[in-house]
């Protein structure tokens, strides 16, 4: 399984899977490889100053990868979406760009039944706003050819997680994002879906299409081996079940039914996964406060206490990692792997161990 995670520079990591049992054994990461910029990049792409937003997937015998690249990290007009494949993970061909003049974030891509597909979130071009334009989706035709973007889905709504189970699609996204550094804001709706041809989302159950409505944006999820679903959401704003992170299961039966779990810790960016019975998250977070986002303080007011809480996280050194990712100490020596381990019966979470002289595991319980 191999995961990935954009800073100044694109690196690749494997997550190693021992062959043997994995019982008591933490996952490990081999070596990671810089992709972007690197030589084996085509001509086509124009690395610019920040990359990020990272999705690969295997199709055909080749590693598809797409990956944002613009000036700034936060909302830019200069937004162009990559795709990329190769072979070797050294040397890249090109596949084809996406720009709209606009910001261009949360690309996924799904390799299903020989089809590759690509979807993702268009927003504004304001650095001070987050402004959600709706979601596009694309099919591969070829090297370099694609089907023209159409939208799907609601206007605001924006991708996180889109992976097979058993063959089958299954899609996490969520609407309100809009709202969410304005005053009171008003409650994300997190949506479970699934298609039967790549353009066409609906409710996995179309009795409880949403599955969750709070403030959870950015959403994951795995599935155990039983079929249970376990999910892990960020959270900027409170909710009914706190300011911090959301851990939810569902049974078997009914993959849409959650039950969660709050947590007084940030978990941005999350990306599930399992190993061996074992499920974990990795996450940005930070470490000062003991990692908690919620710092307890009482406010009656809780725009002024988001300003407080937002600006606190905003300022410190984070932990970082999407997907299995690792920075090298020379682009950021503040930031590094943050790995959890979840356990479904509890809907929890904890650090396991370190991973490197500056990141640390964390297990969900």
């Amino acid at each position: 399984m191999r995961f990935r995670f954009l800073a100044v520079a694109l690196l690749l990591t494997t997550l190693a899977v021992p062959q043997t049992s994995l019982a008591g054994q933490l996952p490990s990461f081999s070596q990671a490889i810089q992709v972007v910029p690197s030589a084996g990049l085509p001509p086509d792409v124009k690395v610019n100053r920040s990359n990020n937003n990272v999705h690969t997937v295997w199709h055909a015998g080749r590693l598809y990868m797409v990956f944002r690249t613009a000036i700034v990290h936060i909302a830019s007009s200069t937004t162009i979406l990559y795709i990329v494949s190769s072979v070797d993970q050294i040397h890249w061909r090109f596949e084809g760009s996406f720009s709209y003049g606009r910001d261009l974030r949360e690309a996924r891509l799904l390799s299903w039944h020989r089809h590759l597909f690509l979807f993702f979130a268009l927003l504004g071009a304001n650095p001070a706003s987050f402004a959600p334009g709706g979601t596009m989706a694309t099919e591969y035709l070829g090297p370099r050819r694609w089907t023209t973007p159409r939208r799907i889905l609601f206007d605001d709504f924006i991708p996180w997680a889109v992976k097979l189970h058993h063959g089958i699609p299954y899609m996490l996204g969520y609407t309100g994002g809009g709202g969410t550094f304005s005053p009171n804001p008003p409650p994300k709706k997190v949506y479970w879906l699934t298609t039967r041809d790549g353009f066409n989302w609906h409710a996995v159950n179309p009795a409880r299409a949403i599955v969750y409505e709070g403030q959870c944006g950015e959403t994951d999820f795995e599935f155990l081996a039983d079929g249970a679903l376990v999910t892990a959401c960020q959270t900027e704003n409170p909710d009914a079940l706190g300011w911090g992170a959301k851990i939810c299961t569902a049974p078997p039966s009914d993959s849409s039914r959650w039950t969660c779990r709050g947590d007084p810790r940030r978990l941005d960016s999350p990306f599930v996964f399992l190993h061996g019975a074992e499920v974990y998250v990795i996450a940005r977070r930070q470490p000062e406060f003991n990692g908690n986002y919620d710092l307890g303080v009482p406010d009656p007011e809780p725009n002024s206490q988001f300003a407080a809480y937002d600006a606190l996280y905003a300022g410190t050194p984070k932990r970082c990692a999407s997907g299995g990712s690792t920075y090298r100490p020379a682009l950021s020596r503040r930031w590094s792997t943050s790995r959890g381990m979840v356990t479904p019966a509890t809907r929890a979470f904890c650090r396991t161990a370190r991973t490197d002289s500056s990141s640390t595991t964390t297990r969900i319980r």
